[in-house]
Order: structure tokens, then C-alpha cells, then sequence
């Protein structure tokens, strides 16, 4: 914003001097000549002017116009200090080359100092503001540039977001597929054997002693099959709580005031990725709880649907405003918006955190 002000200050500026230039020229018109030549001759700097301003690759008529000013002097003498606003505009277009007419008259016309005045004077503005110009495009640039990056690593985040909810679900996908394959290794092959065997037993009760043989060795089967499914359950165990188990330890471990947690709805049908959510969403407002708030008892309520799950946790008091959300809390909306979900905050009664997120 303050770029794009500084952009049209420089620009009025400009103009300004132009049209400072203008009026003084016609003054001179006025009180030294007054015929109808200086008159046509300031109207023609004026259109020029006017054309090079709206089209800048008109900057080749700069030497159009000095050939003017050195024409008109023959007649008109005082129209040859047009050759200061020529000098502003060959400054402005990035064409400084172009005033080398003027110079070369000017010093040839040595002794008309007024003349060399006007036109350093112009050099001097038109350099001054094509500083600033310079100074403006390049903050222009720099924010550009700046926002470009910010938008690259806002959208890179939220493809990360995106692709840690993907690598989750794959790992569920991948700790899915390991457990069928092993207790079909595993546990499946003796339970299948004792099957078999069990069958050629019930063939063979004629025999007692081959049958109580047969019938031993199913059992060795089945019980080698169950401590094999055993192994495998205790093997897929979490080494660390997890899920609804977790939030009843957070809640349990805090301190500061007593918290009511209800569960409603089977939490089984809750996706192990959204419990990354859920969990730091009920530590982000546990700790603003204890920053913000004078609670004497915080509730907490979890509701799963077929469709959606609900995180809710509230208090009865809070100690001043919460202007704006914290780092934590605007990661875990990206994280929530990232699965579909969304995150809101409540101070107007109390702090109240609400985190729904869809169960697919």
C-alpha cells in the first residue's frame, strides 16, 4: 500500500514539473512575443509531451522536440529554455543520451547562463525523481517477490498437511495388510491343520487309540495357533497410549482445576490420523486454559458419529482477551483443514476450544 502511494506521489510530482514548465513558458510567450508561432510552438511541447507520458516508446520524438526549441529560437529566442522540459523527460524515459543536442547547444550558446541553469536544474529533478522511481519498483519488486514466496510456502505446507494425512492413512492401509498377512502365516496355518486333523479323527473313532493320537496332536495345533495369535496381538499393541485412553491420561494429569470428560459414540471408528488432531487440539486448550483463565472446572466433551467426530472443551472463566490465535492454534487449523475439518475459539463466555473433523 505504501509502495503504490509512493507510485502515484512520484507520478504527481512529474506531472507538476511539466506542467510548472508549461506555465512559465507561456508567461514567457506572453510578455516577450505574443505572436501566434511562440503560441503554437508551446502547444506542440505540450502534445509531445502528452504522447511520450501515454506512450512511452515514443521516446526517439525527445530529439524532435530539441530540434523544435533550436528552430523556434530563430524566431522566438525565449522558446529555446523548453529545451529544460526535454531534459526532465530524457531523464524520466531512461533515455539520457538524448539531450546531447541540448548540451552542445547550450555550451555553444555559452554565454546564456539562464539557459545552462534550466536545464541542469531539470537534469537534477528528473535524476532526483527517477531515483525515487527506481527506489518504489524495487520495494514493488521486493513485495512481490515476498508474497510470492509467502504463497509458495503456504500452499508447500499445505501439501505437506496433505500428504502427512495420505502417508497416515497408507500406514494404516500398510499395518492392516501386515496383520492379515501374519496371522495367515502364522496362526492360520495351525488353526487350518488342527481343522484337518479334527476331520480325520472324526473318521477314525472306530480306532480310540489312533483317534486319542489324532485328537492330541490337533489340540498341540490349535493351542500353538492361539499363543501364535497371542504373540501377534501383543506384538501390534501401541508402545504408548493412544486415542480416547490418551485424552482421559491428559485430562487426568492436569492440575489446575478438575476436568469432566463425556465420551459419546463408538471412538473405534475414529481414524488414527485424526487422533494427531484431536490430541494436541485438547493440549493447545488445556494450555490455554492455564494462560488465559481464572477456571474453577473445565469440561470435556467427545461425540463420534458415523460422519463426524467432536472435540469440545471448555471453561468458566477467562482472565482478558485473546486477540489473536497463538502459533499452535493456527497450525492446528491448517492441520484440521488439511482433512476437511475446521477449528473454532470462543472467548466471549469463558474459553471454549470446538474441533470437528470428518470421518470417512
Amino acid at each position: 500500500m505504501v509502495e503504490k502511494k509512493n507510485s502515484y506521489s512520484l507520478e504527481l510530482v512529474g506531472i507538476l514539473y511539466k506542467n510548472l514548465g508549461i506555465i512559465l513558458l507561456y508567461l514567457l510567450w506572453f510578455f516577450t512575443d505574443g505572436s501566434g508561432v511562440g503560441f503554437f510552438f508551446i502547444l506542440f511541447l505540450t502534445i509531445m509531451m502528452l504522447l511520450r507520458w501515454r506512450f512511452e516508446k515514443l521516446k526517439w520524438t525527445l530529439l524532435i522536440d530539441q530540434a523544435a526549441c533550436i528552430a523556434i529560437s530563430f524566431f522566438w529566442y525565449e522558446g529555446i529554455y523548453g529545451l529544460g522540459l526535454i531534459a526532465f523527460d530524457t531523464i524520466l524515459l531512461k533515455f539520457p543520451v538524448a539531450i546531447l543536442p541540448a548540451l552542445i547547444y547550450a555550451l555553444y550558446n555559452f554565454n546564456d547562463y539562464f539557459l545552462l541553469i534550466v536545464i541542469a536544474q531539470s537534469l537534477f529533478v528528473g535524476t532526483a525523481l527517477l531515483g525515487w522511481k527506481l527506489e518504489t519498483e524495487k520495494a514493488v519488486y521486493q513485495r512481490d517477490e515476498d508474497s510470492k514466496k509467502r504463497y509458495e510456502l503456504e500452499s508447500m505446507k499445505d501439501d505437506l498437511l496433505v500428504a502427512n494425512v495420505q502417508v497416515v492413512r497408507m500406514a494404516e492401509i500398510s499395518e492392516r495388510a501386515r496383520i492379515a498377512r501374519e496371522i495367515h502365516d502364522n496362526a492360520g496355518h495351525e488353526i487350518i491343520a488342527a481343522y484337518m486333523s479334527l476331520q480325520v479323527v472324526e473318521g477314525m473313532l472306530d480306532d480310540p487309540k489312533q483317534c486319542k493320537e489324532m485328537f492330541s496332536e490337533s489340540m498341540k495345533r490349535l493351542e500353538s495357533g492361539i499363543e501364535k495369535i497371542r504373540e501377534s496381538v501383543h506384538n501390534l499393541a501401541p508402545l504408548t497410549t493412544v486415542g480416547v485412553q490418551y485424552l482421559q491420561k491428559l485430562c487426568d494429569e492436569f492440575t489446575l482445576c478438575p476436568i469432566n470428560i463425556e465420551v459419546h459414540g463408538d471412538t473405534s471408528k475414529v481414524p488414527i490420523y485424526l487422533w494427531s488432531i484431536l490430541e494436541p487440539c485438547l493440549k493447545e486448550a488445556l494450555t490455554n486454559i492455564v494462560r488465559h483463565s481464572d477456571a474453577k472446572n473445565v469440561h470435556v466433551a467427545l461425540d463420534v458419529t458415523p460422519y463426524i467426530v467432536r472435540l469440545s472443551v471448555e471453561n468458566d472463566g477467562v482472565k482478558g482477551d485473546i486477540k489473536a490465535p497463538g502459533i499452535g492454534l493456527r497450525n492446528l487449523k491448517q492441520r484440521a483443514a488439511a482433512v476437511g475439518g475446521n477449528i473454532s475459539a470462543d472467548t466471549s463466555k469463558g474459553f471454549r476450544l470446538i474441533c470437528v473433523l470428518p470421518i470417512e
